[in-house]
């Protein structure tokens, strides 16, 4: 993954209508074509509608999966002129894993961006310093610039 951003299921719902609004759509042009034109839609639209199928199974298993699991809520916070605002989880893995604490940044259309992951954290301790700066447990982010801590993005060409 090149990107810290996930989505949220308000996105996933209307992802879907916007798939049937296109199916739609396309039955009510596809009885307006001839023959061989209908054959060559068919076969068209029969391959996009699998691939769209399947990367909506993908999404909503990745919902699935990050729903399924020890994440608690513990608080909001909202920068000082409310333009951000960070969830906070604590997370346990059990045996498996670890137990930590991570923070979301809330993005536009109910994306949210992966911005604070600290394992073996058991609070989060969290200071403004301005509109865009932010103490997260001592890691000084600038959410105007995009840093976030405890992730790691590969660069691209890697």
């Amino acid at each position: 993954m090149n990107t810290l951003w996930t989505y949220s299921n308000m996105t996933l719902i209307v992802l879907n209508i916007c798939f049937v609004i296109v199916i739609y759509i396309l039955i009510k042009e596809f009885k307006q074509l001839n023959l061989s034109k209908k054959i060559i839609a068919i076969f068209i639209n029969t391959i996009s509608f699998i691939f769209t199928g399947l990367i909506l199974v993908y999404f909503a298993l990745k919902i699935l999966i990050f729903s399924v699991g020890g994440a608690e809520h513990l608080f909001t916070s909202n920068s000082p002129n409310r333009h951000y605002t960070l969830d906070f989880y604590a997370f346990d893995a059990g045996a498996m894993g670890t137990f930590g604490i991570r923070a979301e940044l809330d993005g536009p259309l109910g994306f949210k961006k992966q911005l604070y992951y600290e394992r073996h954290g058991e609070e989060a301790n969290v200071q403004w310093l301005t509109d865009d700066i932010v103490i997260i447990n001592g890691h000084e982010l600038n959410l105007k610039n995009g840093d976030t801590f405890g992730y790691q993005v590969p660069e691209k060409g890697r």
